[in-house]
């Protein structure tokens, strides 16, 4: 089967992993004496420890645990395509395409013969627009295995996207005929060979392949139309309909399909209202799929946005006069449900669906479109209430568990938002990407600020699963990096993650302001100003933090810029007692501001 997208990365990288691990070196059997080696030797050795370490941190989904250790392995053998490799795939899943790119570059100048580096280095040049260089990869790729019809495939599109249009076409043909007993595929090809024979003008050519397209697969009611709206959109009505009305005669068209193509050429034709009345005499009739009914419905909106008269609550009486003639067809009241959404009616989508979730209570969708409406309609009662009656329905769905958790806390239930939080981390499903990365960084937050001493390490480790999930979550890198420098546990490697969400979200006052604070603690005083400043100036006053005064003190401190110190620290302490903060914080910033006047007296 043909795939009908570009590889990713993972694809290749998942298997690369498995095959490098088979090539772990020997260690000396006991007893027997090792043989001197040099420097250079114990380098390479030492980087194959680290490399394979990495491979292993990798394959547990331990993006950054497993880029440290790559990192380490090139800095020590830089020539080993492997390892040049391995950590461009690392550098790819964190969306640093930039970086990746020269080390997979490397790897494969230094081993074409590696499949696995030829594609990994083909959808590199891909994503980086450098499509030439992804053709000629992937011709080597085609002349070292013939039969490769996925490779054959990228190829088409590929001369498409470089404007060798002939080579396309020719390769496209070729794999139509290999593939012509595939619908699927077959159909896939064509619309590519088609696109391609656009740009080239020849009508005549398109024409011929949407003919052989419906006449290859008769019971295909979707080809036959492709090849009728073709006609009709490049004005041939003639010869449209006159193929129509020799297939009605000949029974390969009812009367009714017949009238479907007639609604669509008159959408095309932009006679909207004899189109619509069409379309409402056809909404009964019962040969027609309600699905097909209902695509007309919603592209006669699409179509006459904007002229006199129609508008979405037109259409949608007639969608809804469809849901009353088919009560019991759930994908259409769904597509109902989502285009009253859509026009922002939430309430009305949550009132059709909520007695469904009765009757249906296993159709997960249902549950999510009932969340979804209660999310639009900014109740946060409603949207708790929807939460927990779709719990048992949508374990998996992280939303549930920030919506509880979010809840919990706000009643001060600390241990019930972490226990649910808990059962989220154990839920969801995928346990990557934006939504679980939410979860975890929240349940780390929780640990952090309210779950003791003895809850530190679970912090740390939810932090790092935040990470992993996502590492473009600015968030969930500012609040790890913050936590380290607070801790005072590693502030290199807090300065690394801070500096990562700083590239994510420059601008963001609170990341800001955690960069300057371990640039503070590293005694790098100057550019802790720059950033605090920025910080500062990027909030505005009403909601600037007392620690963003309180660390813009100790950083004038640390210049000897008494005055403005105490400035600072003054600004922190009308902070804290606006915002009701302890007694014994009050007394750590006077004290501050104390040994400062004595300090400036004595300057």
């Amino acid at each position: 089967m043909v795939q009908m997208r570009l590889t990713k990365y993972n694809d290749y990288l998942k298997l690369s992993y498995i095959l490098l691990l088979g090539a772990l070196y020997t260690l000396p059997v006991w007893g027997q004496r090792p043989e001197r080696r040099d420097d250079e030797t114990l380098r390479k050795e030492k980087a194959q420890e680290y490399y394979y370490q990495g491979v292993l941190a990798q394959l547990s989904s331990k993006t950054m645990e497993a880029y440290d250790l790559l990192r380490h392995a090139y800095s020590l053998d830089p020539t080993d395509p492997a390892i040049a490799f391995m950590l461009g795939g690392n550098y790819a899943q964190q969306g640093m395409s930039a970086r990746a790119l020269p080390l997979l570059e490397q790897a494969y100048a230094t081993d074409s013969t590696n499949r696995t580096y030829a594609r990994a280095l083909s959808t590199a040049y891909i994503e980086a627009d450098r499509m030439h260089d992804a053709l000629r990869v992937n011709e080597r790729l085609s002349e070292a295995d013939p039969e490769d019809d996925d490779v054959r495939y990228r190829l088409v599109q590929l001369y498409a996207r470089t404007g060798e249009l002939r080579k396309g076409i020719q390769m496209a043909t070729a794999l139509q005929k290999r593939f012509r007993s595939i619908p699927e595929a077959y159909g896939q090809l064509t619309k590519l060979k088609i696109q391609l024979i656009a740009l080239t003008k020849d009508k005549k050519a398109i024409a011929e392949e949407y003919r052989t397209w419906a006449e290859l697969y008769p019971e295909d009611r979707r080809t036959y139309y492709d090849w009728i709206l073709y006609l009709l959109q490049e004005g041939e009505v003639k010869e449209a309909e006159k193929q129509v009305l020799k297939d009605v005669r000949s029974g390969r068209l009812s009367e009714s399909e017949a009238c479907v193509l007639k609604v669509h050429r008159l959408i095309i034709q932009k006679d909207f209202a004899e189109a619509e009345a069409q379309l409402a005499r056809l909404s009964p009739d019962k040969k027609i799929p309600v699905g097909e009914k209902l695509a007309l419905w919603l592209r006669l909106n699409e179509e006459s946005k904007g002229s006199e008269g129609y508008h979405m609550d037109r259409v949608l009486d007639h969608i809804r006069e469809l849901v009353r003639l088919y009560p019991e067809d759930l994908p259409l009241l769904k597509s109902y449900a989502q285009a009253l959404r859509y026009i922002e009616r939430y309430q009305e989508a949550y009132d059709i669906l909520l007695p469904q979730s009765k009757l249906h209570p296993s159709e997960g969708w249902i549950w999510d479109e009932l969340l979804n409406a209660s999310i639009g309609l900014s109740s946060d009662s409603l949207t708790t209430k929807t939460a927990q009656d779709a719990l048992p329905h949508l374990t998996t769905d992280w939303r549930i568990y920030i919506i509880l958790a979010g809840d919990l806390f706000r009643q001060d239930k600390v241990q019930g938002a972490i226990d649910i939080l808990e059962q989220g981390v154990k839920a969801i499903d995928p346990k990557v990407g934006e939504g679980a990365a939410r979860v975890y960084s929240l349940l780390a937050d929780l640990y952090a600020e309210r779950g003791g001493v003895g809850h530190d390490g679970r912090a740390d480790s939810l932090y790092l699963q935040a990470i992993e999930a996502n590492p473009q979550d600015a968030e969930a890198l500012n609040n790890y990096a913050y936590r380290l420098a607070k801790s005072g546990q590693d502030l290199e490697s807090a300065e690394r993650y801070a500096g990562q969400a700083l590239k994510i979200s420059p601008n963001e006052s609170y990341i800001l302001d955690t960069y300057a604070y371990i640039l503070l603690l590293k005694k790098n005083y100057t550019l802790a100003k720059l950033y605090q400043r920025r910080a500062l100036s990027a909030t505005e006053p009403d909601k600037i933090s007392p620690d963003m005064y309180d660390h813009m003190g100790d950083i004038y401190l640390g210049l000897g810029e008494y005055t403005e110190a105490i400035e600072a620290w003054t600004q922190a302490l009308s902070a804290h007692k606006a915002k009701g903060s302890s007694a014994d914080t009050l007394r750590e910033i006077e004290k501050k501001i104390t040994e400062a006047k004595k300090a400036q007296k004595t300057k």
